[in-house]
């Protein structure tokens, strides 16, 4: 479900961190969108989120990832961000 996964991103990217690199500043609002399911997700928190971090885009509308053309997922991320630099050496 799109929505759930915009809430999922949305605790992975931090309120605070959107705030600042987003048109919706307030804090807040991207609080309220992570928590709160009584309050429905405006397109205007997808757009900007998307602007800002365009990598999420393939995942939030289709649940699917595609690293090779950069569109990956909280969870890829994660569990890519523990595995040794391959290119060191």
């Amino acid at each position: 479900m799109i929505e759930e996964r915009l809430r999922s991103l949305v605790r992975h990217l931090g309120a605070t961190r959107l705030a600042e690199t987003t048109a919706i500043t307030e804090r807040q609002r991207w609080q309220t969108v992570a928590t709160n399911r009584k309050v429905k997700a405006r397109i205007e928190d997808m757009e900007e989120l998307l602007k800002a971090f365009p990598q999420y885009e393939l995942w939030l509308w289709k649940g699917e990832i595609d690293p090779s053309k950069g569109q990956v997922s909280p969870g890829y991320e994660e569990a890519h961000s523990n595995l040794p630099n391959q290119s060191a050496g």
